[in-house]
């Protein structure tokens, strides 16, 4: 039965990995799309590894069932500083995003005031 579902887990993750690839900088930023790519390919390692783990190896044969867990273990460790690297870089995105918006909302609120002074100053002229 993991085996199946594993084949399926498998089969999602290599599509993500295709549409991730076609992804345009418009669409997501390079270094979001660095560290997914990474992810994936880790999660596209993981997988089969853990398919194995659940699946096939016993513990009676304690080297190889050992081995491989701690390898699963090790990849899906990987996997969750990965994913906390994601979040702090969607953070600095955020914060680069709202600093230009700031910084845009700023000239805009000058240029307004400009203009309000110099059509006050025209008024009394």
């Amino acid at each position: 039965m993991v085996l199946p579902i594993a084949a399926v887990a498998l089969i999602l993750q290599a599509g993500y990995l295709l549409v991730l690839r076609d992804a345009t900088a418009e669409q997501m930023p390079a270094s979001r799309k660095r560290i997914r790519t990474a992810t994936g390919w880790l999660s596209m390692f993981a997988i089969p590894l853990s398919a194995y783990g659940f699946g096939i190896a016993s513990p009676s044969d304690a080297g190889t069932f050992t081995i491989i867990w701690m390898l699963v273990i090790g990849l899906v460790s990987a996997i969750v500083m990965l994913a906390m690297l994601d979040a702090m870089n969607t953070m600095r995105l955020h914060r680069n995003d709202g600093d230009q918006i700031h910084k845009e909302l700023r000239e805009k609120l000058r240029r307004d005031l400009d203009a309000m002074r110099e059509q006050r100053d025209r008024g009394r002229s």
